[in-house]
Parts: structure tokens; sequence; C-alpha cells
């Protein structure tokens, strides 16, 4: 056979297989899952009650609170919600309150008025992590929770319909009265 035969024989099969190589990762990368449609980090905007006649109000745990929602793209997510006033408690640092001596030793020192603050304080507090999966006929995501500030839902599952209006991202309770409004973060 012809040397200059063979030779382009090689370089199209070379360039084919090239070709082949560079579109399937180019394929790859522009995969869109129900999962990744949710990726991003949220702030919490409002949280909105119904009320019996169907008129949504700001929910008042949450008014003028902090929250951040976390989607992954590949499965997991995190959800943290804080009422107002929450990061100006005053408590021990970090490294304070994991040492439980020092822990012991300041609530043996509180009063039951400071202990009941303290309380009421510390449960208002919500946060989890979880996996979670988009429901493929419908626009609903599932929170399987890993764990969470609320010990009894530990391996629940939530289901949440979701929507988008921009870069705002709205879950409602599936069958309740509770919606909040997340504001994607650029």
């Amino acid at each position: 056979m012809n040397k200059v035969f063979i030779k382009g024989i090689f370089l199209k099969i070379n360039s084919s297989l090239l070709l082949f190589i560079l579109l399937s990762a180019c394929s790859g990368n522009t995969k869109i899952t129900k999962e990744s449609q949710l990726a991003g980090m949220y702030k919490l905007y409002i949280s909105e009650i119904r009320d019996s006649n169907g008129v949504w109000y700001e929910d008042n745990w949450t008014k003028g609170g902090n929250g951040f929602i976390i989607y992954d793209g590949l499965g997991h997510g995190a959800l943290q919600i804080t009422p107002k006033g929450y990061q100006d408690y005053k408590w021990l640092n970090e490294k304070e309150s994991i040492n439980k001596e020092i822990v012991k030793q300041t609530i043996d020192s509180m009063s039951v008025d400071e202990l009941k603050a303290a309380v009421l304080q510390f449960s208002s507090f919500y946060a989890y992590v979880a996996s979670y999966t988009v429901a493929d006929t419908a626009q609903i995501v599932q929170h399987q929770r890993i764990a969470s500030s609320i010990p009894i839902v530990w391996g629940t599952t939530v289901k949440r319909d979701f929507a988008f209006s921009g870069d705002t991202l709205i879950l409602k309770v599936v069958n309740g009265n509770r919606r909040l409004k997340w504001i994607k973060m650029h």
C-alpha cells in the first residue's frame, strides 16, 4: 500500500477519535439533571404562612432573621435559619462552647431566668443537612434529612414544591401553609 494512503487513513482515524473525545467531554459538562437545576447558595428573603382565607403573610419566627439553603447539584444540601437577634446572643466563644466542663460551669452559674432565655434562644436555631432528590414528573424536591438541630427529625424526609421566579427559589411545604422565598447568591 501507498505510504501516503496509509498516513491519510491514520490521520482521519486520529482526527475522528480526537473529535469524538472533545464532543464527549463537552456533552458531559452540559448534562443537566433535575438535582443540578437547584444548584447554588440562596439567602432567605421571606418565610410566609397562609391563613384560612388563603392570604400569605410574613412568619414572625423568621422576620428580620437570617437563613441560607445550599444545593450542591449532586444531591447534597444544607439549610440553616435563625431568628432576629440570634447572632447577638451572648454566650461562650467557640473554644469554650465545645468544652463540656466550661459549659457545665456556665450553666451551673446561671439563674433560672437566664437558663430559660438560653433554652429559648438555642431552640430557635434550625438547621439540617440532607441528601436531596427531585421528582421526575413534578416540581417537588425531597430532603432526606441526615442530621438536624432538632434530633427527632433525623432520618426523616420532607417534600417541598419548588418554583423559580428569576433568581428567587420558592419552596412550599407540600399540602401545607408555609412557603419560603430564597434569593440566589452570586
